[in-house]
């Protein structure tokens, strides 16, 4: 039955290849669906194409062509050679693409000669599959990519907080996911089969359903990163994402076009085509990405203001620049949040910030005038001083004895609150004193305050329509005493603001405590 006899009959399309490792799978593939009545028509790019017919018990021969390319037809004189070897042998031929040649026969007698024999073609895919390309550039982007996400869990805060950088570390990790594992598939193949070939054993044979299994997988991996490309570029912007589509597809049809061009008018083997390719390709992105860019930029393009805040469900962060009636001097606010502790506390490794190429920082001594502080509160002050004439102090932290070196105020003063849940980064240009240490640590006090309350009162009213619904329950009445709910509403403002004020005051007497518990044992 060959592939013409098909072409009346019902057919079908499976979107799973198999990589030109993977040449027992796909024989085992073609015979089982043999037996269910399917017959390969065609194969190419992620698409197999298959004729329904009669069941039939067949034995399948998927080969590659020696030295063949994606820029070589299928039907070069190599090719024909081939299959007048596979012909002799008693093969027929069934189908071809750019790098398969599919052979079956009937006849259990039949065997495989010359360029058909297992580890022939285990040489041919070796040579094809575990270049030197993938040899050496797979392990470099994987180390390329583990530095970037390494460089971005330095600061989790941002990470967390920031939804673009959070996708694209994730993105980098599925990336390197697949390409490690790629790489390490391919290593134990080769050299598992190499290993073989020099005892004289067998080549192992690959098991079908593990191999479907994990094409799967990496076809749902392969979705999932695409549309997380997609995702960065819509978070960016809607520019953002119009310049990829466009210029991605654009790219693709070019180099689809190129590729055709080059199997059609040459060889695909020699340098020449080889450049006349990759040249094509990359005159293409040069121009079209820059345009694409400017297209979308000039149809799409929406300015949107720099609030300096990114929040997740996972962290948030924000920057700014605070006044107060006590603040003479300019200061720089950062505030980290996030409901796990671990990323507050790998934030904070963070500051001081490295700063001692131009400035030394020393650390400060919390004034006692400021009191006890809260049970899971820290509190840091760090200043830096501007080195004359680039000299650089040799004191230790705490301890300068080169006084002389330095201009007479501090260029910053850093200070530094921190509980299980919030960060806060004070930077004080020109340094501060008792009164801004003072006014920072009671802010930070108060603000958990005011969390209290808020959380208090949207734990009560949020969301609205369920929480009325149970107050009506309870408290009776219909549409003609809704107006009543504000009342309640207010009244459960006012208990949380008695929560919080209890909580305030309980800390203070703590510190009233702890500081008569000093002055007792003095």
């Amino acid at each position: 039955m060959r592939k013409g006899d098909g072409d009346m009959k019902e057919k079908k399309r499976v979107w799973f290849t198999f990589n030109l490792c993977e040449a027992d799978a796909f024989e085992q593939y073609l015979e089982k669906m043999a037996l269910q009545g399917w017959f390969l028509e065609s194969v190419g790019g992620a698409v197999m194409r298959f004729y329904r017919a009669q069941p039939e018990k067949r034995r399948y021969a998927a080969l590659l062509v020696p030295e063949s390319s994606s820029l070589i037809g299928a039907d070069d004189w190599k090719a024909e050679q081939l299959r007048e070897q596979c012909e002799e042998a008693g093969w027929i031929f069934q189908c071809n693409s750019i790098y398969w040649q599919i052979f079956y026969t009937t006849d259990d007698a039949a065997k495989r000669r010359g360029d058909m024999e297992k580890e022939r073609q285990f040489q041919i895919q070796k040579a094809l599959s575990w270049n030197w390309s993938v040899k050496f550039f797979y392990p470099i982007l994987v180390v390329l990519e583990i530095w970037a996400v390494y460089q971005y869990l330095q600061n989790p805060g941002k990470l967390f907080a920031d939804p673009m950088q959070l996708l694209l570390t994730l993105l980098l990790t599925g990336m390197i996911i697949s390409w490690a594992a790629t790489y390490i598939r391919l290593f134990r193949w080769s050299h598992g089969n190499m290993a073989a070939i020099k005892k004289g054993e067998p080549l192992t044979e690959q098991d079908l359903k593990r191999t479907l299994k994990c094409k799967k997988y990496t076809f749902m991996g392969d979705g999932i990163l695409i549309l997380g490309v997609i995702a960065l570029a819509f978070l960016s912007s809607m520019e953002a994402l119009i310049s990829f589509i466009l210029s991605s597809t654009l790219i693709v049809l070019i180099a689809l076009f190129v590729r055709k061009w080059v199997r059609e008018n040459g060889s695909g083997s020699n340098r020449d085509d080889w450049m006349t390719y990759l040249v094509g390709v990359g005159v293409a992105c040069m121009i079209l990405i820059p345009l694409c860019n400017g297209a979308a930029t000039h149809f799409f393009s929406e300015e949107e203001p720099d609030t300096g805040r990114k929040q997740t469900i996972l962290a948030s962060y924000e920057e700014g620049d605070p006044s107060g009636k006590s603040i003479d001097r300019p200061i720089g606010v950062t505030v980290y949040t996030s409901p796990i502790p671990w990323i507050i506390n790998k934030t904070s490794k963070c500051y001081p910030k490295d700063m001692t190429k131009l400035w030394d920082c020393t650390r400060q001594e919390i004034p006692a005038e400021i009191g006890a502080l809260p049970e899971d509160m820290e509190v840091s002050w760090y200043r830096y001083m501007v080195r004359k004439d680039g000299i650089r102090s040799g004191g230790q932290e705490g301890n300068d004895p080169q006084e002389d070196a330095y201009e007479a105020e501090p260029a910053v003063d850093e200070v530094i609150l921190k509980d299980k849940r919030r960060l806060v980064v004070l930077d004080y240009g020109g340094g501060t004193d008792l009164d801004g240490i003072k006014e920072a640590v009671d802010a930070f006090t108060m603000s958990k305050v005011i969390i209290a309350i808020v959380a208090m009162f949207a734990l009560m009213i949020f969301p609205g329509a369920g929480f009325w619904n149970l107050l009506s329950n309870v408290v009776g009445g219909g549409v003609a005493e809704s107006f009543l709910y504000p009342i309640y509403g207010g009244l459960i403002l006012l208990a949380g603001l008695v929560v919080g004020c209890t909580v305030l005051i309980l800390e203070e007497i703590q510190s009233l405590k702890e500081k008569i518990d000093d002055l007792s044992n003095k």
